[in-house]
């Protein structure tokens, strides 16, 4: 017993070694790709079960489990709010049971069990379709107006630094461009000096009393920490844009000559830059956009759970402010 255990260990650890760096591994460029995003929102339950997977199956068959894996820990832990040790029992005997082979178990059936999890999605008797899996948008919608009404909105969700990542390489893959932030520098540095308020949390110049002079305490404060106004920068440079105006936001010389802004920098901060100024309208159009990524990158839609996404960005109040 001892050593058939002792041999599954060495069977088994280079792929342990493969799923926590696989920069290292032998894989294709896109299956670590997926196994780093998973890495980013940390696999918990998951590292038994894919490691069982990897040691059975080849790279073309276990790419859609990383997919489905990545879409879970999202959707249920940065999205949905769920307690981390959520269905944590089903999943490891998942793992079990693959790896054991105690029951007729394919991994086309793992992943459909955990599609399941994820949605519940059935038709009943009647042709009305259920939902009864862990995702849950109104949680989401109410996590993030709680932290609109008691803490800095978006700025605050646990979800921020990895989805503004996400849409980062989403519009990098639509410029056909090169990488010009790694998760590597992004994660390191704090989230002030990575992720910049376009609209500032203290907006003295006169720009942005022009702006927004139409809004009130509270709904500037939305506005400052909705999704739509927050940008993630390719690199450290919050304390040299402050609170100045958006057009020297956009671009402007150094001491040394050099021009430096939004302009320059990352593909989220590029898009930012194509907009003449910056108002509330933008800020809601922006989010509105976001938002629209999110439910194509995840497969999700605030419509099926009669959720507006003005509310959810925590901007329901607009109508008013842009008539005025």
């Amino acid at each position: 017993k001892i050593k058939h255990y002792t041999n599954s260990l060495q069977e088994t650890v280079k792929y342990w070694f493969y799923l926590h760096t696989p920069s290292f591994s032998p894989y294709s460029d896109e299956t670590k790709e997926w196994l780093q995003k998973i890495n980013r929102l940390r696999m918990g339950a998951f590292a038994p079960l894919l490691m069982a997977v990897m040691s059975k199956d080849s790279e073309k068959d276990f790419l859609p489990l990383l997919k489905t894996i990545e879409r879970f820990i999202f959707l249920l832990f940065s999205v949905t709010q769920r307690r981390s040790n959520t269905a944590n029992s089903v999943i490891y005997g998942y793992a079990n049971k693959y790896y054991w082979k105690k029951e007729d178990i394919s991994l086309e059936k793992i992943i459909a069990k955990i599609n399941y999890l994820i949605d519940g999605e059935y038709e009943n008797d009647a042709g009305e379709y259920i939902y009864d899996g862990w995702t849950d948008l109104h949680r989401f919608s109410g996590h993030i107006d709680e932290l609109m009404n008691k803490y800095n909105g978006f700025y605050d969700w646990n979800g921020l630094r990895y989805f503004l990542y996400e849409y980062e390489l989403f519009l990098q893959q639509q410029a056909k461009g090169d990488q010009k932030v790694t998760w590597q520098e992004f994660n390191k540095r704090k989230k002030e000096e990575t992720i910049e308020h376009i609209y500032p949390q203290t907006p003295s110049d006169v720009y942005w009393r022009d702006q927004f002079k139409g809004s009130k305490g509270k709904e500037k404060k939305r506005l400052t920490h909705s999704l739509g106004n927050l940008v993630l920068l390719s690199r450290s440079k919050n304390s040299e844009l402050q609170n100045f105006d958006f057009h020297y936001k956009k671009k402007h010389k150094k001491d040394d000559g050099s021009q430096t802004g939004f302009f320059n920098g990352s593909y989220s901060e590029i898009e930012v830059a194509n907009e003449e100024d910056w108002n509330p309208s933008i800020i809601l159009k922006q989010g509105m956009k976001m938002l629209d990524f999110m439910e194509e990158r995840w497969n999700i839609s605030f419509e099926d759970w009669e959720l507006n996404k003005q509310d959810v960005l925590g901007l329901s109040f607009l109508d008013v402010l842009v008539q005025t």
